[in-house]
């Protein structure tokens, strides 16, 4: 239905933006805390009409845009991300020293990206969409304007990001020249015949994948990944490891959902996805083991899971596909949470040697990091293991059996790197004694929340996957 309220989301976290930006001028450095206040707000009202959108197929500008099950349940998902990143943000960029007016603002501009990006079936609006998500995105990485490596993250990642903007814009190009069209079903709908079918379309589709494989950070297309969650704020490391990788896989979901149906010739693209989960996976998974750097091994495991989330792509699982990316948002934030906690004024501890006798220095800090290390290497009974495990029966069912072996030989592989940190933490002798900023209410309040998400969609999933299969569902079909 054409309306106007198909907007409403969207209006609201942009006008958020800009009245923080506003506000930022008339409010203290010491008193920013009140611009996370109004963000957060504001993120509440959106939350609460997208919920009550539920159900109603809106939409506005003739389609480009709208707001069907699907685009209602993965906004949730990356709104859920921002409450959660800026929760962790108000205590540490005081302690860091990145209080800047414009931080939240930032993360509510990279907010509205992703939700056109989810909300759109048009190649040129998720340009629109990723383009706002990628400026916000540079700027929120070099925030540590006096850390050499936050600079560094910046430029790599600015860099990086116009070739994979360039990539996707010719790919676009080629389709719009063999198609005549933008819209994604349009042009999948010019894969169905076989007669007109040519080269210039399959490279098209071809450069448009390289272009959200930047983003959702697979191999090898990953390099820009560990430095730029190393170099940048880990609150905003947390947010960059789940909310573009979210965004990204809902518009491959969107493409390849109609188009492994109707496509005659999709051999092609199906091998290219295939070498690039496997490639995915090996590499973040095999990288990591030679990883000292905390942020650089979850940044390495952020690429391993991406190549687990492609198999739903190729087995054609949209709901385990969703289903991951949820668990996905409680089990990597809440890491991240953890390893935020484990700091204090102007210092992070990062290296794996820093943990050693953490978990019973600070037990309920290393308790629920040692949980979330469980999920994301898939031990029951966490949302990892239930993940992993309908993606693994889902491709399985499609006869994807080596693709399978792969892809639990890797989790084999990780389950190394995730006990290593958990070894540091309750087996080894500290050889100095850390001490860490305690007095963080929100932080604690994450990680509380992250680690029942854990465990909620471990052993009582049944919920929520009646929602992802309601949003699954709305994806539009020939």
């Amino acid at each position: 239905m054409n309306s106007f309220l198909a907007l409403f989301p969207l209006l609201i976290i942009v006008f958020a933006a800009l009245l923080v930006l506003i506000l930022e001028v008339f409010i203290k450095k010491e008193n920013r805390n009140y611009l996370a206040y109004v963000s957060l707000f504001f993120l509440i009202i959106c939350g609460i009409i997208c919920g009550k959108f539920w159900d109603k197929d809106y939409s506005y500008f003739d389609g480009y845009l709208f707001l069907d099950n699907f685009s209602i349940f993965l906004s949730f998902i990356i709104i859920i991300t921002t409450f959660f990143v800026i929760l962790l943000s108000m205590k540490y960029i005081f302690l860091q020293d990145v209080n800047y007016g414009e931080f939240y603002s930032l993360l509510l501009f990279a907010l509205s990206g992703m939700m056109i990006m989810v909300s759109s079936g048009d190649f040129l609006v998720i340009f629109l969409g990723l383009e706002v998500l990628s400026i916000s995105s540079y700027a929120l990485a070099g925030l540590r304007i006096k850390d050499e490596k936050s600079s560094e993250a910046a430029i790599k990642y600015f860099l990086l990001g116009s070739f994979a903007s360039a990539f996707f814009i010719y790919g676009l190009a080629l389709l719009y020249g063999a198609s005549h069209s933008t819209e994604i079903l349009s042009i999948i709908d010019y894969f169905k015949s076989e007669t007109s079918l040519s080269l210039m379309a399959l490279i098209g589709l071809g450069l448009v994948i390289i272009g959200f494989g930047f983003k959702i950070a697979v191999v090898p297309f990953h390099m820009w990944t560990p430095d730029v969650y190393e170099g940048a704020p880990t609150p905003i490391t947390a947010f960059f490891s789940v909310g573009p990788k979210a965004a990204g896989f809902a518009v491959l979901l969107r493409i390849f959902y109609p188009y492994w149906k109707v496509a005659l010739n999709s051999q092609a693209i199906f091998w290219l996805l295939c070498i690039i989960s496997v490639l995915t996976m090996v590499v973040g998974n095999f990288v990591a083991l030679r990883q000292t750097n905390v942020k650089r091994i979850l940044a390495y495991s952020s690429i391993a899971h991406a190549g687990y989330l492609l198999i739903a792509i190729l087995a054609q699982d949209n709901t385990s596909l969703v289903f991951y990316l949820t668990v996905y948002l409680f089990m990597n934030i809440g890491a991240f949470a953890a390893v935020i906690a484990l700091g204090k004024k102007d210092r992070e501890y990062l290296e794996l040697e820093d943990y050693a006798g953490v978990g019973f220095k600070y037990p309920w800090i290393g308790a629920t990091f040692a949980v979330f290390l469980f999920s994301l290497a898939g031990f029951p009974p966490t949302g990892g293991f239930l993940a992993k495990f309908y993606v693994f029966v889902g491709a399985v069912r499609q006869g994807l059996v080596p693709l399978v072996i792969i892809g639990v030989l890797a989790s084999l592989v990780s389950v190394f790197y995730y006990l290593r940190i958990i070894v540091y933490m309750y087996m080894r002798e500290p050889s100095t004694e850390i001490e860490i900023y305690i007095e963080n209410p929100a932080l604690f309040l994450v990680l509380f929340l992250c680690l029942y998400g854990v465990l909620q969609l471990g052993l009582f999933p049944g919920n929520i996957l009646i929602l992802v299969q309601q949003a699954v569902s709305s994806l539009p079909l020939f």
